[in-house]
């Protein structure tokens, strides 16, 4: 980071929007006084990078706290930083702090911010020529009051009498700015986490007020909705018509992603009634796309298209780049939920082009890329794939959105996992595991979700199916993700496990949820359990007609592609070697790079008689994925194709006690 463009150095005039705030009151000028008092940048360690501002916001905010006693001088931030740059890398040490004394400072402040349950802790030391009677750390929920606090605490024991505080309006006018930044690229924890600095200097500036509900919405804070309710009724107090709308939409979202669909319906119409005679097209094309994002969510797909039509005409017609990339990714996800992948890819990819410049809206890209992640898994395509989700990973990071984060590490767990890179997977699954992650709903269900993955994965069968019971506990209020993926892998996980009562059950909870399913690219999950579950007890002619049901139901995609690698595993054990090649075409990414895939494609080929190849294809998934997820009878194919090849002979191989595919 430049000097230039830190909180505390020179900086342009202030740029706050004309509503909202004043205009700036600055101290009287004050005689040359020797500096008495310096502040470090403040250390960061509570392992949050969206938290990288605290160094030099920190540090400034306090500097303005101590400036406001005009017993005390301060060395300008800008002066510490030179000095400790002469003083090498690292935290400030010794000789560092004598450097920033050797300007001038006769105390010299070191802080440092560390997590505490749900906040943050507030440490501090002086060094130099005074002392403080008490240093105990300062806890709370607010950096910036701690920091506040801080320096009235410093100011009370380092000076005799304290003089009235000077109003600074510089330092906020900085964090604004800075906020704004952070908000255009989508950065919403960081853009909050500045708002909190203007809230603090300017507690009733409208416009910043919209602006901070806006970014807690967008990070599902738990404070949205009481400090949206406080704006809501100030706003209607003046009549200021295109700021209820604005809040009215924050908290549409915000309940939308706390699944409070029927409430986000109703907070959307009171804001479309509003905005019937406003005029502001985009903020109702905004409001819209609200709107939108539920009919998906409900499997209105006519309904979505329509408004989404609306809006895309009126985001191109006003040249927004913003809402056209929102339009399309809603229109691409339509499209891959019914099936259409080629089309929905070429939409994603638009709409992920246009969330990346002029400069990252790095929300909407998340969301994006993580689609394109599903299709191309969907497809069998784990490369590409893992490159999606490895990117929509980072930039749900970097927005600070926890749901967003949290869908995106558990898919990247997945997809990892399948593609042979344990490393990247076990990262994921340590970020889920994390505290700041199991502060959120989606990050507790997520992490419980892909624990009991990886012990299905390992062979734990047992220890999965009795963490997927907490997490069936949790979808309860999670339903959309329970839906979704959850309840798939649980069905899967309990006929592999012998717990076909417990199948049976979830079977007829997807079969009662089927408006969810209906018309889309998941529609024949039931059909295709029934026939696993017939299958695993033993029922194979059962088997066989829920497996063609199934690809004659299900649209392209994951059940679909699943049920043609199961029927050709099948073929290939009843030796009905005609039909085989026709399933495995349907699926060629898959037999080149998924797990599965591979697998059958070897199965083919040693029933074929070509037993060097699949002796390869079967070495290759063997020797590529890690020990613990590669089963014995895995490496008894291994070794029975290989055996083949010494031999020159063919012999039975032993069938599988359960379909290839359960594990979606």
């Amino acid at each position: 980071m430049s000097l230039s463009t830190m909180i505390g150095a020179p900086h342009s005039p202030p740029q706050f929007p004309a509503r909202g705030f004043g205009a700036s009151r600055r101290s009287a000028a004050r005689p040359s006084l020797l500096r008495f008092i310096a502040a470090l940048p403040f250390r960061n360690y509570t392992g949050r990078d969206a938290l990288v501002w605290v160094e030099f916001g920190m540090a400034a905010l306090l500097n303005r706290e101590l400036e406001a006693q005009q017993a005390l001088s301060v060395l300008p931030l800008v002066d510490v930083v030179s000095a400790l740059k002469g003083a090498g890398d690292g935290p400030p040490g010794a000789r560092a702090i004598e450097q920033v004394r050797a300007l001038g400072a006769r105390t010299v402040i070191a802080a440092q911010v560390h997590s505490h349950e749900n906040g943050f802790e507030l440490r501090y030391e002086l060094h130099g020529e005074m002392s403080l009677a008490d240093s105990s750390p300062l806890r709370g929920g607010d950096l910036t009051q701690l920091t506040i606090a801080l320096g009235q605490k410093l100011a009370r024991e380092l000076v005799d009498e304290e003089p009235a505080r000077v109003v600074v309006d510089t330092f906020a006018n900085e964090a604004f700015t800075r906020a704004m930044h952070a908000a255009r690229e989508q950065r919403y924890q960081v853009a909050r986490d500045y708002l909190q600095v203007c809230v603090a200097s300017q507690p009733h500036a409208l416009e910043i007020d919209v602006e901070h509900v806006e970014s807690l919405a967008a990070i599902e804070h738990p404070e949205t909705a009481p400090t949206a309710q406080r704006l809501l009724a100030r706003a209607a107090a003046s009549a200021d018509v295109a700021t209820q709308a604005r809040v009215l939409r924050a908290l549409a979202a915000y309940h939308r992603a706390l699944e409070n669909n029927e409430l986000a319906r109703t907070l959307i119409h009171q804001a479309l009634t509003l905005l019937e005679t406003n005029g502001d097209e985009k903020l109702k094309a905004a409001v819209l796309l609200e709107r939108c994002e539920l009919a998906i969510a409900d499997r209105e797909f006519e309904l979505a298209q329509s408004i989404g039509r609306r809006v895309l005409a009126a985001a191109q017609g006003g040249d927004h780049d913003r809402l056209t990339a929102q339009c399309l990714r809603q229109k691409g996800v339509i499209a891959h939920l019914r099936g259409q992948a080629a089309p929905a890819l070429e939409i994603l990819h638009r709409s992920a082009q246009l969330s990346r410049t002029p400069h990252p809206q790095h929300a909407d890209l998340a969301r994006s890329l993580y689609q394109i992640a599903i299709v191309y898994r969907d497809a069998g395509r784990m490369r590409e794939a893992a490159l999606a989700i490895d990117e929509a990973v980072d930039c749900a990071k970097l927005a600070g959105t926890p749901v967003r984060h949290a869908l995106t590490l558990a898919f990247q767990l997945t997809v990892h996992s399948y593609a042979g890179n344990p490393a990247v997977a076990d990262a994921a699954q340590a970020t889920l595991a994390s505290a700041s992650m199991q502060q959120s709903r989606a990050g507790r269900f997520l992490s419980q979700l892909t624990d009991a993955w990886l012990h299905w994965r390992g062979g734990r069968i047992d220890d999965a199916l009795q963490r997927m019971g907490q997490v069936r506990k949790l979808g309860r209020e999670a339903r959309h993700f329970w839906l979704s993926f959850a309840i798939t892998m649980n069905t899967g996980m309990a006929i592999a496990g012998g717990r076909y009562d417990l199948a049976r059950e979830l079977i007829t909870e997807i079969e009662a949820n089927r408006r969810f399913y209906e018309g889309t690219c998941l529609y024949g999950s039931a059909t295709f359990f029934k026939a696993a579950l017939a299958h695993a007890r033993g029922d194979r002619q059962q088997a066989w007609r829920g497996l063609r049901e199934t690809m004659a139901v299900a649209p392209v995609g994951i059940v679909r592609s699943n049920a043609c690698l199961a029927a050709a595993w099948l073929a290939c054990e009843d030796r009905a070697l005609p039909e085989v090649r026709g399933w495995l075409d349907q699926v060629p990414a898959w037999t080149a790079e998924h797990p599965n895939g591979i697998m059958a494609l070897a199965r083919y080929n040693f029933e074929q008689g070509n037993w060097a190849a699949a002796a390869e294809l079967q070495a290759r998934y063997v020797d590529r994925w890690p020990a613990d997820e590669v089963t014995l009878y895995q490496r008894r194919l291994l070794h029975d194709y290989r055996e083949a090849m010494r031999t020159g002979r063919a012999f039975a191989i032993p069938r599988l006690p359960h379909l290839l595919t359960l594990r979606f």
